[in-house]
């Protein structure tokens, strides 16, 4: 079964997303502050955290540092902000997908479920071979780690899955519906604006080093 905290201080969002997401067949922990889910969280060995973004006491971006110091796993951040940069600045934080409030239960349940299949289904794929190369570029596909001219670059989950898949069809015309379903985890095609700030970040990551083309927001290739 896998394992859900949620870190929420309203209360109401707390209970009523909790007792959605354990009806759905998920083990759940809850919490108000992130010093209460510091105490839970190595006992639980949470596999997603639902952050909200305006938590008391604490930054929410220090929390995502401190969780990226003791884990890998995806997190999921709320926010009642409607800031375009708010988004851009959480998922360029190691947060692996944003959702605005208000949401319905069922639509971040489908978030959700979709972020546990790709980092799933890329386990599955990185036990054949532990490393990936072009260029200077070096992936370890177990530790989900970048390196540039052996200097170890940060990415979230889902940049460096990203930054795999497009290497790995290095020679083909990538559709962005494609990527939506085969890294997103999305089964019908929705515009998403996630998928293209990732892409943005991955970008200014990988400098030169490796080009990706874009047209119109409709497919993406290795340029060089």
């Amino acid at each position: 079964m896998k394992k859900i905290l949620i870190i929420e201080d309203d209360i109401w969002i707390l209970n009523s997303l909790g007792s959605y997401i354990s009806g759905s067949g998920f083990g759940l922990s809850t919490c108000e502050n992130w010093l209460e889910a510091l105490n839970i969280f190595n006992s639980f060995k949470p596999n997603l955290v639902i952050l909200d973004i305006n938590l008391p006491g604490k930054n929410w971006i220090e929390i995502c540092k401190e969780i990226r110091q003791i884990s890998n796993i995806p997190i999921i951040i709320l926010s009642a902000r409607g800031d375009e940069e708010d988004k851009i600045l959480a998922l360029e934080l190691w947060a692996d997908d944003y959702v605005s409030k208000p949401f319905s239960p069922r639509e971040l349940l489908a978030r959700v479920n979709s972020v546990l299949k790709r980092f799933s289904n890329n386990k599955e794929t990185d036990k054949s071979d532990n490393f990936l190369h072009y260029n200077n570029i070096e992936l370890d596909l177990k530790n989900y780690l970048l390196k540039i001219n052996a200097t170890e670059i940060k990415t979230t989950k889902t940049e460096f899955l990203l930054l795999k898949y497009i290497i790995e069809k290095k020679d083909e015309v990538i559709l962005r519906e494609n990527l939506m379903k085969d890294i997103m985890g999305y089964d019908n095609y929705i515009y998403d604006r996630t998928i293209d700030t990732h892409i943005k970040n991955l970008r200014k990551k990988v400098g030169n080093e490796i080009e990706i083309k874009t047209l119109r927001w409709i497919w993406y290739k290795i340029g060089k």
